[in-house]
């Protein structure tokens, strides 16, 4: 049954997967931080639930000796891979029970009472945000309307929002968690959260 769901799952995404498939060469996830605790260290897939991952601390460094869990960016055909600046879906392939091979896609987890999004994977790609990641390998998200002033207008030039930061949260299990602080503007109301860049490392 499960694997059932999860090729019905596959399948819902076609049309998604259709338009972002120029993907990205493989990458591991680092921080950036105040904290020397986490700074250089690599985020991984964490569970959340039947073939649902979180990204979630690691506490590996980046050594020629370690091994990172691998994401992709996938963008649409009309876009090269390893682009930069350009908006695309973060991948990641989860190897479930019995070898099953499950390509899944990231997308922000909103709790309407929090203002922080979660980042999941969830199997197929019928669901998912995208991300770009500028000239220094820092992923971020474009913001094209300022509604901190009324009524709301455009920037001149999109703002790369940075809003990244590391908190324990409850999604499904208790786990410190990569974060999406939701607005331009304000902290956190998490008190746990503290302040990552996001760095893609090529494998």
């Amino acid at each position: 049954m499960k694997s059932f769901t999860l090729a019905i799952a596959a399948l819902a995404g076609t049309a998604a997967a259709q338009y972002y498939n120029v993907t990205s060469n493989p990458f591991a996830l680092f921080l950036k931080s105040d904290n020397a605790t986490i700074n250089g260290t690599a985020l991984g897939a964490c569970h959340q639930g039947a073939a649902i991952e979180g990204l979630c601390l690691t506490g590996s460094r980046r050594n020629e000796t370690s091994t990172y869990h691998t994401f992709y960016h996938n963008v649409s055909a009309s876009d090269a891979p390893n682009a930069i600046d350009i908006p695309g879906v973060l991948g990641y392939t989860l190897t479930a029970g019995g070898g099953l091979i499950v390509p899944s896609a990231m997308e922000f987890s909103i709790n309407p009472t929090s203002n922080v999004a979660v980042p999941i994977f969830y199997p197929g790609w019928d669901r998912y945000s995208t991300v770009e990641f500028d000239e220094c390998g820092e992923m971020y998200i474009e913001a094209y309307q300022d509604d901190t002033v009324s009524p709301p207008v455009y920037f001149p030039t999109p703002l790369k929002v940075k809003n990244w930061y590391i908190c324990l949260t409850r999604w499904s299990y208790t786990y410190s968690t990569l974060v999406w602080k939701i607005g331009v503007t304000g902290e956190p109301q998490n008190p746990s959260c503290q302040k990552v860049v996001v760095e893609r490392v090529w494998l």
